[in-house]
């Protein structure tokens, strides 16, 4: 037997270790988030300043910041040289770079420190974490430490104020001969992410140039602007974090409405998060402006479900769950639209910076005046973590307005056990699921040695979350299946409402509610694929349950080897000359797992597939992940891209069929003739399938924001043979007057919803009840013969449910060649 392991990436170092047993470096870079290096050694820890000549970018007229009146992205480093030259209170650096390639500038200001000043700070920051009994009782520490603030601007690209506002301050604290902020800066540290969102400040756009949104993508970390605002986050281990937008008139600032997540130690963020947003309030109407008189204060204002921070996908819920203090901060004053004069927009700008500026100020002085509380609350959430209690009861009266409909918990198991071996459902997807966790802040071990718990067998090498440890709420989330929180709320301010990678993202996770396992222990810093190939040069078969799984696939049929999809949707390999080296490669590179195919197989022969998609940067990415070639087609333009190379067409949005132009209808119909594949998402496939009599189907889908993890029944196929036991949706679609050539794949259970929200709508005919036993994932040959399958569930949301993707894999590479 040939074993090979796959280490995933770790941030900061640079992936170039390659021998024929162990790569350090990404299995899938796209798909796998990175994780960070062990904890630094003092002697790499130097003094502050650290300053760094930041690159000047060439001058752009076409940045969209500039007929705004707001920074151009091109003045950021110039400003930034300038003050590094002037000051040594400021250190600059480029932290990354974005999706379109753009600088991405983090700095701190603080006062300097000597290299052994800053030693003991980090000391200090990690002691909190690691003993922080210890550190809220260090007299030294609690004189000494500078309590850090970060500021997260700039993350939907055309809301740029918090950028210009982030530079004031810089500049300010950089100059002033204030004693007042000379204090304030020996006993604090201000870290800014400068602009998060480059591409989008330069382009005018809320999205990234991948076409994302950052700000739902703090716990999929698909983008590298998302992997700095996670490690900043995780570095700096602010006090308070402000992620800085707009615009909601009046200013509108967190705490929030209820859902909250059901993982945090509520108590001891609303004492803290409450005062200083009505402190902001207060220094707000100060500025003198009528549209900043008051405030708005979701937690205060506005009824549940209105604007919630339930899912840890956004900046300030994933800060959190870090034992943060978090507030968005919504500027009031849009400048954008072609109706202002230039003159108006100015104005606008100009209070929307002074609104940042005041949230900046206003959160230092808190920190400032309640240095002890903070810093006691901050390692109290550790605390609890270490020591395993449960959630607190919150009383209502607490705060001001806090009531029952504010109470969110959770019980927390004592461990979880993420198998390897034969008890896994996927080596890769477990390391995928590892990295997260240890990415996001959250500890794992591995076990030494074979061991039992909860009544299983586990091998050596598998996966041991304890929860008692200092973010358990983060790390619970993430694996945690969710509540059902339907009954509880009639609205949310978007989805998703449970997430659950521990049962959507494909791996095998155990959950010990009582139990530690009795086992040696080492902590580990990345995810290990253990991938095998049989040591005999015989026939193989490869089972596709994850996307390391198609990307193996895809490669090795792209280098001619011959691929056979056999009944149940894995694939057999015959063994011919030359092919052993290029599967020991595919080992090698994605931790894939082979198997001795099964005596006197037979299958379906695979040839290199080209998708096009009707659908938006999330099916052209999952479609990449899965090593597909991707074609971006459209109603407008199926004469010039549906063309002969297309195997199969994957419909995700609306079209109309009847109104396509002659060509486009042309194209389109040449495409069926010759038997091109069809998969399809929700009422837009199922809608696409009617409408070109491929097969017969009546789709309903649920609301708009229903959405979380499904119970589903796997009915086998090629499809879903051997798929994960849940799925995830949004605006989840069934399937019912199904034409007799119609075959049912998957359906939803009898209790569609295990976590999330699902209510009935209008008449009632949307809700769980309905769906409840109805298909979810069903196929079909057309009488052309053309493949064609629909799925009810998301497979490509926002690159989210890596369970979900290999699904979609198997029906794309089933309906290419039924």
């Amino acid at each position: 037997m040939h074993k090979t392991s796959v280490r995933l990436a770790t941030a900061g170092l640079t992936a170039t270790l390659l021998t024929t047993v162990v790569w350090t470096g990404p299995a899938d870079a796209s798909a796998l988030p990175s994780t960070p290096p062990p904890p630094v050694s003092p002697s790499e820890i130097v003094g502050y300043p650290r300053q760094n000549v930041l690159p000047v970018w060439p001058d752009n007229p076409a940045d969209a910041s500039l007929p705004i009146g707001a920074v151009p992205y091109d003045d950021i480093a110039p400003k930034l040289n300038v003050l590094q030259a002037a000051s040594d209170r400021i250190s600059a650096r480029v932290a990354g770079r974005s999706s379109g390639g753009y600088d991405l500038y983090a700095v701190t200001v603080t006062a300097p420190e000597s290299r052994q000043e800053a030693r003991r700070q980090a000391e200090w920051k990690q002691l909190i974490e690691d003993e922080p009994l210890r550190a809220r009782t260090d007299p030294r520490l609690l004189a000494e430490y500078k309590t850090p603030l970060f500021v997260n601007a700039n993350i939907h690209g055309n809301e740029w104020e918090g950028t210009d506002a982030s530079l004031r301050v810089i500049e300010e604290f950089a100059t002033s001969t204030d004693p007042e902020v000379i204090e304030l800066l020996k006993r604090n540290r201000l870290v800014f992410n400068v602009t998060s969102n480059p591409d989008g400040r330069v382009a005018g756009t809320r999205a990234n140039a991948a076409g994302y949104d950052l700000n739902r993508d703090l716990t999929i970390v698909s983008q590298p602007e998302t992997n700095l605002i996670r490690e900043l986050i995780i570095d700096t281990k602010p006090i308070i974090t402000l992620d800085l937008h707009g615009y909601v008139n009046p200013t509108l600032l967190h705490p929030s409405t209820p859902p909250h997540n059901v993982n945090n130690e509520y108590d001891l963020y609303i004492k803290h998060g409450l005062p200083n947003a009505l402190a902001i309030e207060e220094n707000l109407r100060a500025l003198g402006y009528p549209e900043t008189q008051r405030a708005r204060i979701p937690f205060r204002d506005d009824a549940p479900g209105v604007w919630d921070d339930f899912p840890p996908i956004y900046v300030p819920s994933f800060a959190m769950l870090q034992s943060s203090i978090p507030y968005t901060i919504e500027a009031p004053l849009n400048p954008r639209g072609n109706n202002l004069t230039p003159q108006e927009r100015a104005r606008r700008v100009a209070v929307n910076t002074d609104v940042h500026v005041v949230a900046i100020k206003t959160s230092l002085r808190y920190i400032q005046d309640h240095r002890t509380e903070v810093l006691h609350d901050q390692a109290e959430v550790y605390r609890r973590g270490w020591a395993g209690e449960p959630l607190r009861d919150i009383p209502d009266g607490y705060v001001p307005g806090w009531g029952p409909e504010h109470n969110y918990h959770t019980v927390f198991p004592r461990s979880y056990v993420i198998p390897t071996g034969s008890g896994q459902h996927s080596e890769p997807a477990a390391a995928r699921l590892v990295d997260l966790l240890i990415g996001s802040g959250g500890r794992v071990w591995r076990a030494k040695h074979d061991f039992r718990a909860g009544g299983r067998s586990y091998q050596a090498g598998s996966y041991v979350v304890d929860l008692h440890q200092p973010k358990r709420g983060l790390v619970n989330s993430l694996l945690e299946p969710g509540v059902d929180i339907t009954d509880r709320v009639n609205d949310l301010y978007a989805g998703p409402a449970a997430w659950s990678q521990g049962l959507t993202w494909g791996a095998t996770v155990d959950t010990l509610w009582d139990q530690l396992p009795n086992v040696q222990l080492t902590r580990i810093y990345d995810g290990i694929a253990q991938g095998e190939l049989p040591s005999a040069n015989t026939d193989l078969r490869l089972d596709l349950q994850d996307t390391a799984d198609l990307l193996a696939v895809n490669s090795l049929i792209r280098k001619g080897v011959r691929v056979y999809r056999l009944a149940d949707g894995s694939v057999a390999i015959p063994a011919t000359p030359g092919s052993r080296q290029l599967l020991k490669d595919e080992v090698r590179a994605h931790g894939v797992t082979f198997q001795r195919a099964p005596a006197g197989w037979h299958g379906t022969p695979l040839n290199e597939i080209v998708v096009g998609y009707l659908g938006s940067v999330e099916e052209r990415d999952t479609l990449t992940d899965l090593g597909f070639t991707a074609r971006a087609v459209t109603a407008a333009t199926l004469a010039g891209t549906l063309t002969d190379e297309v195997d199969v067409l994957l419909v995700a949005s609306n079209v109309n069929v009847a109104n396509l132009t002659a060509p486009n209808r042309n194209a389109l119909q040449a495409f069926l003739a010759r038997g091109g594949g069809v998969v399809g998402l929700g009422t837009a496939g199922a809608n696409f399938g009617n409408a070109t009599s491929l097969l017969t189907v009546t789709a309903t889908a649920g609301p708009s924001l229903a959405s979380g993890v499904a119970n589903i029944v796997n009915r086998g196929g090629p499809v879903t043979s051997g798929a994960i036991p849940h799925s995830f949706i949004s605006q989840p679609v069934w399937f019912t007057n199904l034409g007799a050539e119609v075959t049912v794949e998957q359906s939803y259970a009898a209790d569609p919803l295990l976590a999330g929200w699902w209510a009935a709508t209008g008449a009632g005919r949307n809700g769980q009840g309905a769906a409840a036993n109805q298909a979810s994932i069903v196929r079909s040959v057309s009488p052309g013969g053309n493949g064609v399958v629909l799925f009810g569930t998301a497979p490509t949301y926002r690159l989210h449910p890596k369970g979900l993707q290999p699904q979609l894999g198997r029906a794309l590479l089933w309906a290419a060649q039924p």
